[in-house]
């Protein structure tokens, strides 16, 4: 769904010109309403209204009673903000936010199929590096077909959603 790599700028009100492609796609889909939240390594993850839907549910079918499932949810849903685009195809990216991802300059964004992430420049740019070394072996891991070092979609990892069922 969404694909490919573009650098924009943080307004001086906080605001980020989503990429013509990525605007032309929100509009075929009709995903207009989006969810903004923490990310995992430093990252913003923007979700479109029926893939929140479902990672809610997902999330759900555990405890509200169990400490990881409280902390995560205090993380995720607590960051969360609600956006869309305006008129000149820009979103707000609220201060907890920006200051979560240390944004402030060069953001790049990020289409990562089934959503959108947000990174400082230089974050995503140091995490490539840190994570090149990984490459091929994340490749092996998920196309070698004996499920080692992969989760599928809806699989679970220690009893908790894995990476690969939804976002991440």
């Amino acid at each position: 769904m969404y694909l490919g790599e573009a650098i924009t700028r943080l307004d001086e009100k906080g605001r980020i010109t989503i990429p013509r492609a990525m605007r032309d796609r929100m509009e075929a889909f009709g995903h207009i309403v989006w969810y903004m939240t923490r990310g995992f390594d430093g990252s913003i993850f923007m979700v479109e209204r029926s893939e929140w839907d479902k990672l809610r549910a997902q999330i759900g079918r555990f405890s509200a009673m169990d400490a990881k499932t409280i902390d995560f949810r205090r993380f995720f849903f607590g960051s969360i903000a609600e956006v869309r685009l305006d008129a000149q195809g820009r979103m707000a990216v609220p201060q907890h936010l920006r200051e979560y991802a240390g944004l402030d300059k060069d953001v790049v964004v990020l289409g990562v199929d089934n959503h959108i992430e947000l990174w400082d420049r230089e974050a995503w740019r140091a995490y490539q590096r840190a994570k090149e070394a990984e490459f091929r072996e994340m490749a092996g891991c998920l196309f070698s077909g004996d499920g080692q070092g992969a989760v599928e979609k809806g699989g679970q990892a220690n009893g908790y959603p894995a990476s690969g069922s939804g976002i991440g």
